[in-house]
């Protein structure tokens, strides 16, 4: 097929692909971490075998290793409503009134009315953790590895069913509301009431195994052994370099309700664990036009044949494809500008939408590399407001050294202290010979 061509069939399948939502792009590498995520024109040669196999086709080493690795978190609203929620301590107070409901103090009920409005203003919202490790190779136009990506976090749910500060007093089975009862004209309730509409019954109360007002703790880690190749074509426009790669797919899936007051939420999660495996492909291109070879365009598409897993319970977890589009431009040999921009909107375990827009600069001082740059989620329920990204990397070529750390311009507060909404920090050593 004419170079011409796939670059026609892969556009085309790109655009189909925006339509559909994926798991998080996430571009491995501290270089690309630190320039605001742009990564896919730029990427050291190992890491193009994730990032873009493209970009193997001109690969200047004869081989290549890095090793990685990098957390991320991201704040989607639950941060400062459990922080204010442990600083009412709702459970230890609700445990109080309950068995004594008649006797409430008045410090007590207020307490309880802050932490149920605290509890209704939390539902839907939660946080991520997004750990990634990579052990990446290249020989040539060829790469492989291992690299390791994970979407784990917690979405609350509240049952907008079960909203009354309704406990019992202490005659068995007699029950009140805390705030509409009047010790001289008594209104009791019984146990039906009270299973049927006491927020304390849905989210706190022991003897009720079945909670509907919880956190749902959910994960998806995706192992990934590629198997890529990147090929130059030289056309009277420029070179294009088409790559793709095959990917054997090892995936586990978990998922665990808790109470919002379980402090082991975690413990055992892998009793709540199913793996399954599966395959992926991912295509890319570069571009360097014949009137400058010192800037690269290009386009990647991840698992576009939607990869899925098995969910514990039954069903399967689909990864939709994820497309991106990317630029880089060198000045000389101490300078390069990169920008990319994610054309598919993805969508978390958690329902927390992702499509980002970045870029940055890498100035190589000899001795020192300095990388800085800027990101931003576009997707509509944007929670980080700016991301900023800075690393710096040292060493020679065959043992070099590399850090990374990003913070969003927006920040939460538990117990007095700010935290940003979304932060990361990536660690890599690589060599090339």
């Amino acid at each position: 097929m004419p170079s011409s061509k796939i670059l026609l069939s892969f556009v085309a399948s790109a655009c189909v692909a925006t339509l559909s939502s994926g798991m998080e792009f996430q571009v491995l590498g501290a270089k690309a971490a630190s320039m605001g995520g742009a990564g896919i024109a730029t990427s050291p040669s190992s890491l193009a075998a994730y990032n873009n196999p493209a970009l193997l086709a001109n690969n200047p080493e004869k081989f290549s290793i890095h090793l990685g690795a990098g957390i991320g978190l991201k704040d989607t609203g639950a941060g400062k409503a459990v922080g204010d929620l442990s600083d009412l301590d709702f459970s230890g107070v609700s445990d109080l009134v309950d068995g004594n409901a008649q006797n409430a103090t008045t410090e007590q009920i207020d307490t309880l009315t802050q932490a149920r409005d605290i509890i209704l203003g939390m539902d839907g919202t939660g946080f991520q953790v997004n750990p990634t490790a990579d052990l990446a190779i290249s020989f040539g136009s060829f790469g492989t590895g291992l690299f390791g990506t994970s979407d784990i976090g917690g979405i609350a749910n509240v049952d907008q069913t079960h909203t009354d500060l309704i406990f019992e007093t202490s005659t068995p089975g007699q029950y009140i509301n805390i705030l509409t009862f009047d010790p001289l004209n008594p209104v009791y309730l019984t146990t039906t009431d009270y299973q049927a509409s006491s927020l304390y019954y849905a989210a706190v109360d022991e003897s009720n195994t079945n909670k509907t007002t919880n956190v749902d703790i959910v994960g998806l880690a995706v192992f990934e052994i590629p198997l890529a190749y990147g090929h130059a074509f030289n056309t009277e426009y420029g070179s294009l370099s088409v790559g793709g790669a095959l990917k054997y797919m090892k995936g586990k899936t978990f998922y665990k309700s808790v109470a919002l007051d379980d402090d082991n939420a975690l413990d055992n999660i892998n009793d709540n664990a199913v793996d399954s495996s599966s395959f992926g492909i991912d295509l890319g291109l570069a571009f360097k036009p014949e009137f400058s070879q010192e800037l690269t365009l290009a386009l990647v598409g991840k698992n576009l044949n939607t990869p899925s897993f098995d969910k514990i319970g039954g069903g399967e977890y689909e990864i939709k494809p994820a497309v991106r589009a990317g630029g880089a431009y060198k000045f000389n040999e101490w300078a390069e500008l990169a920008m990319d921009v994610d054309l598919t909107e993805n969508e978390s375990l958690v329902g927390y939408n992702t499509r980002y827009i970045g870029g940055g600069a890498n100035f190589d001082l000899s001795a020192l590399e300095l990388n800085i740059g800027l990101m931003k989620n576009i997707a509509s329920n944007d929670e980080a407001g700016v991301i900023y990204t800075a690393g710096l990397a040292t060493g020679p070529d065959w043992l070099h050294f590399e850090l990374s750390a990003q913070m969003s311009s927006k920040s939460g507060e538990i117990d007095g202290s700010s935290y940003p909404k979304q932060a990361m920090v990536n660690f890599a050593i690589s060599s090339a010979f």
